[in-house]
């Protein structure tokens, strides 16, 4: 039977792309897309990932944090027994001939945060159809490690 397409407004789907814009943990990713799948990481949870999160943060995400996601993806995907979508492989692939973990250069990098509305709630021109606004956040990598490390705040609505 074909794994059906996951609707991207759906409460569920949005909030797993909010945690992701957010760099939450790869455990609580992970635990937000069982819940898409309804208990597992389906095909179709595997390519929404794919769509709505991996293809289009490769340029603007920290990419040691894309590796660490795939990696316990791939891993929970491998336990269950079940197929992997073949662009995780080969992102991940991508990610370890090219990243050096010792080599990781510090710097910032840009963390998104979602804030979610339900539909109808606004009729605000800030507030779109869809009830989904992102704020970007250029931070210090030192913020992953406990110091704050905010720079400077863009506020944009997607």
């Amino acid at each position: 039977m074909a794994d059906q397409e996951l609707d991207s407004s759906d409460p569920s789907c949005l909030h797993l792309v909010s945690a992701f814009l957010a760099m939450d943990s790869t455990e609580s990713l992970i635990s937000l897309s069982r819940v898409c799948g309804g208990g597992s990481v389906t095909e179709g949870v595997q390519r929404f990932i794919w769509d709505h999160c991996l293809s289009k943060a490769a340029q603007n995400f920290h990419a040691p944090y894309l590796k660490n996601f795939l990696k316990k993806l791939i891993a929970e995907i491998e336990v269950n027994h079940d197929l992997v979508l073949d662009e995780l492989y080969e992102q991940y692939a991508y990610y370890m001939t090219s990243l050096k973990d010792d080599n990781v250069v510090k710097g910032r990098i840009c963390k998104c945060i979602s804030f979610l509305f339900p539909a109808g709630s606004s009729q605000l021109p800030s507030c779109p159809n869809l009830g989904k606004l992102v704020v970007p956040l250029r931070c210090s990598l030192n913020m992953l490690d406990g110091d704050t490390g905010y720079a400077s705040l863009m506020i944009s609505v997607l």
